[in-house]
């Protein structure tokens, strides 16, 4: 049978949200409309997916084995796409770099002026992404490749290239109390409340914030932000800090917030990742640019 990828999307997502309600204004469809979807997926299966009640949806035996097909197929589905869109883009001279707000920092724009010198016959387009969208945005081809701070998802044919290391450090209002010190050490984060966020992996999430600490101690989390420049806002007119990239700290230099480097914290890198099996040359031209500058310049 043929299915329809997008009443398994409506499924997957009701099975994510627990509620049909919830799913429903996630996509943005009416939930009357979403139960119907789902039902006439379950009709064309056969089977049952979902046991609805008052308290929402269940998942059946059948309904948690077909989630696990459906994410596979939905991921190998949005990765044909992806190939398509790079193809299409390669052959019109266009490549498309995803970048969160800070880029490589200082380094960003050396490497795009550099690029366009060696390369003025690709057109370079730049896109915005959001806390963990990277992944998503390479294997739906929505850019070719992306400047990140890892850690990422996991990824089979995932190619990252380090451009440098930097510290971590404490972004905090300029009269944080912490803010006397030149340094900090893990421990001394013991009694601030960190910002937290619900975007990303929760890996990437807690590597940020340093979560569990070493001695096996959780962090107290606080307001909730889903980008650099809200919690950069919220750092800088609250009690609450934030653990960031001494380049990301740099670039959103405030008056009334300051940074200071946790010296024993691991260190942080920028990268570039690309899709390793369809690299369009443009990328590969782009990467070579990229490490040169970033071995001359280094992270100045």
């Amino acid at each position: 049978m043929d299915l329809n990828l997008r009443l398994v999307r409506y499924f997957v997502a009701v099975a994510d949200a627990g509620t049909f309600t919830k799913a429903a204004e996630q996509l943005h469809i009416a939930t009357p409309s979403l139960s119907q979807q789902v039902r006439k997926l379950e009709e064309a299966l056969g089977v049952s997916l979902l046991e609805r009640d008052h308290r929402g949806a269940r998942l059946t035996e059948a309904g948690l084995d077909f989630l696990d097909e459906s994410r596979i197929l939905l991921a190998a589905a949005e990765s044909a796409v992806g190939a398509a869109r790079r193809h299409k883009r390669s052959s019109s001279g266009r490549v498309r770099l995803g970048f969160l707000a800070g880029g490589a920092g200082e380094l960003t724009r050396p490497i795009i002026d550099e690029f366009h010198r060696r390369e003025p016959q690709v057109e370079l387009e730049l896109t915005q992404l959001v806390w963990g969208d990277e992944l998503s945005a390479l294997t739906s081809g929505r850019v070719d490749m992306v400047v990140a701070r890892p850690p990422l998802e996991s990824h089979p044919r995932l190619r990252r290239v380090v451009l440098f290391e930097e510290p971590r450090v404490l972004l905090m209002a300029h009269d944080h109390p912490l803010a006397r010190r030149r340094k900090l050490r893990i421990v001394d984060l013991a009694d601030v409340v960190q910002v937290d966020t619900r975007e990303g992996t929760r890996d990437w999430r807690n590597w940020w914030s340093i979560d569990p600490r070493p001695d096996g101690t959780r962090p107290t989390y606080g307001p909730m932000v889903s980008s650099i420049e809200e919690m950069v806002q919220v750092v800088a007119t609250t009690d609450a800090v934030a653990i960031t990239g001494a380049g990301v700290a740099s670039l959103f230099r405030r008056a009334d917030t300051t940074s200071r480097p946790i010296v024993d914290a691991e260190l942080s890198t920028v990268e570039l990742v690309f899709l390793a099996s369809d690299t369009p040359r443009a990328v590969e031209r782009f990467v070579a640019v990229a490490l040169g500058l970033s071995a001359v310049l280094g992270t100045r």
